[in-house]
């Protein structure tokens, strides 16, 4: 639990503040009995929000006024104390400290901060948001999350499914939905995955859904009634067998064709090769002597040393010949290896008939476009499959949210009815939730639609949601308590004074309830602010100071 807070920027009567000490159950942060505000009641519970890692803090008043500054804090955990600092103006790091607030060098980023929260509070729970989840009930002024006819509504941003989501994982029950969310999302990537294959025509991209569908069926119809005839007019005495044989045998006929041109053509290489090799490509020295005969002039010095020039070249293109003869007679063997496996497989087939190319080319022809259709439509059977599966996935995960959202209903209504009945002597309609599907819900309390009663229904809410779940603290704003009536603030402090979890208020004006209410309210005091530099920060940011006559 939370159990100090001291900043050098809280001030009384120009004198740095003692630490603020917090107590199991109740904190009550006590304002001026008139109700005045600007006394720095909300910031005092923004700085809590701070402590717990929150940021709204940053953004109030105080530290636009006072500047950036650092806020000490101590936790206590299973009777160990944990000692803190954070400043506003590098808030994503909070400082280790020892005993009496030294800083160790030790940092803790932010994350990892309301990480050890979430483990030491024991709310360690799968896809849980230590956070978020306890933002939603630390209801101060600038957090935004104090209207009183949505109450699960605590993040800026958030809709109605995020906000039950966050309600599920606090009541530790989506390990209950867990194999059912992964099941869908294994879904939801095989369809992705399956769309993205077929977008760059990995596999068939059928274009039109059930229309083109049926429509390739029709036309599947024509063309295989187009194919039988064919066959029954041209091949009386061939199977459908036979036919295909005779169309394998037909390529494999030009597969050896191509193949016997290739190796014809590596011969012809080979042969240029061989030439090369045999008789080279440069003069002898015999025919150098008789160019002379009819060149008598010619310089056979400069001749000569061309030649050995040439002879040294011939020696390296020699190497090179040799090595592109042995590639090409591999080649060759490997072609003439490809040959005589071809000629196996027509010997295989045996006698098959003898059928037209004509009659083999139209027959192909038929049955590739049957075949092509037969593959789009499987493609669009595919994916409605998985459209199937996914949809089939996402009822049974609403389903089970479903089921457990009635669970969640019934024991939050039990428990506020049982603190709403505590509040009167005579039975008043009490506060009801009511989730219409597993996206969206109701809050309201039946036919009572003021403000004061959507207010104390908020309250009670959260008093619920404390009782029931391993929710650590709540925090409520005198704006809230403000607008509820006094017979009911009455009821709720004496709730609030019972709470064995950490329950931060603002509250004012005590004098106008029950003696009963401001004892409570006296004994759980953590601090008592008003103005004439008794403020939070020893002064108050709406007071225009008089203007001095020397300066004018």
């Amino acid at each position: 639990m939370l159990i100090e807070m001291s900043s050098p920027v809280f001030i009384e009567k120009g004198v740095v503040r003692p630490p603020i000490v917090f107590k199991e159950g109740l904190n009550v942060v006590l304002g001026r009995e008139d109700g005045t505000n600007s006394i720095d009641k909300s910031s005092v519970l923004l700085a809590i929000d701070f402590v717990f890692g929150g940021n709204t803090y940053i953004a109030s008043d105080g530290v636009k006024h006072i500047g950036d500054h650092t806020i000490f804090f101590t936790f206590k955990f299973e009777g160990k104390e944990y000692y803190f600092a954070r400043n506003t103006a590098s808030a994503e790091e909070v400082q280790i400290c020892s005993k009496g607030y030294s800083l160790t060098g030790k940092v803790k980023t932010r994350q990892e901060f309301v990480d050890w929260l979430k483990k030491k509070y024991q709310m360690d729970f799968p896809g849980l948001s230590f956070r978020s989840t306890l933002s939603s009930f630390l209801r101060v002024y600038g957090k935004d999350n104090t209207n009183e006819r949505k109450p699960l509504y605590g993040i800026p941003g958030d809709g109605m499914q995020k906000s039950i989501d966050r309600l599920v994982k606090l009541f530790d029950r989506y390990r209950d939905i867990e194999d059912f969310t992964s099941r869908l999302e294994e879904q939801k990537k095989k369809l992705s995955a399956y769309r993205e294959a077929r977008k760059y025509h990995f596999v068939s991209d059928l274009v039109g859904g059930k229309e083109k569908y049926d429509e390739n069926l029709a036309e599947i119809h024509s063309l295989q009634v187009e194919l039988d005839i064919l066959t029954s007019e041209r091949v009386s005495t061939c199977s459908e067998e036979d036919i295909e044989k005779n169309k394998l045998k037909s390529d494999l006929k030009d597969k050896k064709f191509r193949l016997e041109e290739s190796i014809e053509s590596k011969k012809r290489r080979l042969n240029l090769l061989d030439m090369s090799l045999s008789y080279g490509l440069y003069p002898t020295e015999a025919d150098l002597s008789g160019l002379q005969e009819f060149f008598p002039d010619v310089n056979l010095r400069k001749l000569y040393e061309v030649e050995g020039y040439h002879k040294k070249l011939s020696t390296i293109l020699d190497g090179q010949f040799a090595a592109e003869h042995e590639s090409v007679q591999h080649e060759i063997e490997n072609l003439q290896s490809q040959v005589e496996s071809v000629e196996v497989q027509i010997r295989e087939l045996g006698m098959v008939g003898n059928l037209s190319k004509e009659f083999l080319d139209r027959h192909s022809e038929i049955k590739g476009k049957i075949d092509a259709l037969k593959t789009q439509n499987k493609a669009y059977l595919t994916l409605t499959d998985l459209q199937d599966a996914r949809k089939k996935a996402d009822d049974m995960l609403k389903g089970a949210i479903e089921t457990i959202l009635a669970d969640i209903e019934q024991a939050i209504n039990d428990k506020m009815k049982e603190y709403n009945d505590s509040l009167f002597l005579e039975p008043h309609k009490c506060p009801h939730l009511h989730f219409n599907e597993y996206n969206s819900y109701r809050f309201e309390t039946p036919d009572d639609t003021g403000t004061g009663s959507n207010y104390k229904g908020m309250v009670i809410f959260d008093l619920a949601v404390l009782n029931l779940t391993a929710l650590p603290a709540i925090t409520h704003d005198s704006l809230i308590l403000k607008n509820i009536s006094d017979g009911s603030i009455d009821g709720i402090m004496k709730i609030y004074a019972n709470s064995k979890k950490q329950i931060f208020i603002a509250f004012d004006k005590q004098d106008a309830y029950t003696p009963e209410t401001r004892k409570i309210v006296s004994d759980n005091k953590i601090l008592k602010l008003s103005n004439n530099h008794c403020e939070l920060y020893g002064q108050s940011w709406n007071v225009e100071e008089a203007q001095n006559e020397d300066k004018l």
